[in-house]
């Protein structure tokens, strides 16, 4: 048998799993709290995700950097975004024990401002270039 049809191979979604999207920032969101996710994100989420959430195709893995201002991040529930910067997968390191929980909400709310348009992001230190 053969085959002389072509395919497209669809990239995996990453899902959290469904009881992530029950989970809800305990934080107030403070004037800081972005600022402080940017250095947290400038330590541990700009080499791989870039300046401004749009992800950089890494060389020595197939895995997927999604830029933050796509359908399949902005869809996702805070809950799913906290789940998996606490989790991680593949080439992505879990900060559970790394960040605070926090911390790690902050980076949520940052990834929000981050797929805003860069006009539109609240963040008073946001930059196009680091």
């Amino acid at each position: 048998m053969s085959f002389t049809g072509s395919y497209e191979v669809q990239p995996q979604v990453w899902k959290a799993p469904a009881w992530a999207d029950t989970l809800y920032n305990p934080y107030r969101i403070e004037p800081l709290t972005l600022p402080q996710a940017q250095e947290v994100y400038n330590l541990y989420c700009i080499s791989c995700h870039g300046t401004q959430g749009q992800g950089y195709p890494l060389e020595h893995t197939s895995q997927e950097v999604p830029d933050f201002k796509d359908d399949a991040v902005t869809g996702q529930s805070d809950g799913a975004l906290y789940w998996k910067i606490r989790e991680g997968k593949g080439i992505m390191a879990g900060y559970k024990s790394k960040l605070s929980d926090e911390q790690q909400w902050q980076l949520v709310e940052y990834i929000r401002d981050l797929s805003k348009p860069f006009n539109l992001q609240k963040n008073p230190f946001k930059t196009l270039n680091n």
